[in-house]
Parts: structure tokens; sequence; C-alpha cells
């Protein structure tokens, strides 16, 4: 379930190559960002029982989702175009409970351009009650050696986390 955010994704970005040998997406392609959310009060930074909202927004679209803790997963895998002027895109969201928290992968794909969103925020609500929101600009760049068709750009600088308080 989870691959098929990617895989749309990777016909978007196909659709948009003007070359007729196929898929031009490199295989190694990391552009998604990923973004850490752990609670500050418990080992290892699992998230504490409870009944949560995450939402995760940019500039031009954005997605929520709720789940009980530690009940479910937390599983998400969400994929949507959105209109920027000439520049349409996608979003892809994809996120899972882990060992050390929700982990969150964050793809925006613009034309032939793959990577994290520019801006973006991550909020999150337990039991009713917001908790953290947080803002992030990530830097990005270019590959050493470009694909055929699209430009993988990758996230520069420390992890990104989300700091749930005690």
């Amino acid at each position: 379930m989870l691959q098929r955010t990617w895989l749309l994704g990777l016909m978007v970005a196909v659709a948009g190559c003007n070359k007729s040998s196929g898929i031009c997406m490199n295989a190694n392609c990391q552009a998604s960002v990923a973004v850490a959310v752990v609670d500050d009060g418990q080992p290892g930074g699992r998230l504490r029982p409870g009944s949560y909202t995450f939402s995760v927004t940019t500039d031009y679209a954005g997605k929520s989702w709720t789940c009980a803790v530690p009940d479910e997963d937390c599983e998400l895998d969400f994929f949507t175009d959105f209109a920027d002027g000439e520049d349409d895109g996608t979003l892809s969201v994809r996120a899972r409970l882990g060992e050390t928290g929700l982990e969150l992968d964050v793809l925006e794909t613009r034309g032939n351009i793959w990577s994290g969103p520019a801006e973006f925020v991550v909020a999150v609500e337990r039991d009713g009650v917001a908790v953290v929101e947080e803002t992030f600009e990530p830097r990005y760049e270019e590959p050493a050696v470009t694909d055929a068709c699209a430009v993988c750009l990758k996230r520069k600088g420390d992890d990104l986390v989300v700091h749930v308080p005690e």
C-alpha cells in the first residue's frame, strides 16, 4: 500500500518525460524529506497513548489524519495534485508509527523537479489539544549527476524532528 504513492509519483514524472524509452527516474532518488515526531516525555521518543491528529500542510496542499496510539500504526499513504499557477505539482505524504515516534516522508514534485516542499508545517494534537506545530524551510541541493529527465533534489542539513513536549 505504501508503495502506491511513490509509484503514482513516478508515473507523473514519466508523463512529463519526453523520452520514448519509458521510465527515466533513478531508482536511487531520495528526494523526500524525512521528519520524526518524537515524544520528549517517553523512552526512545515513542508517542504516549492517546488519540492523535497529525497534519502536514504546504502552501498548496495538506493532509490531516487521526489514529489512536498504541492501538493503531498511524499509517498514511497520501497523494494529491495541486495547482500553483504555471507550476502544477503533486504532494505525497507517507507516515507510520516506528520505534522512535512517528516517521514521516514528505515529497513534492513540480514538473521534473522532485524534492520536499520549500516550506511546510507539521502539527500534532493529542486528545483534542494542540501540543505542537513546527514550520520547516529545508534547503536542497542538486545531485552532481542528474537523471535523464528528472532532477532529484536532496535535503541538506540536520535531521528534522518535531518534539512533542512532556
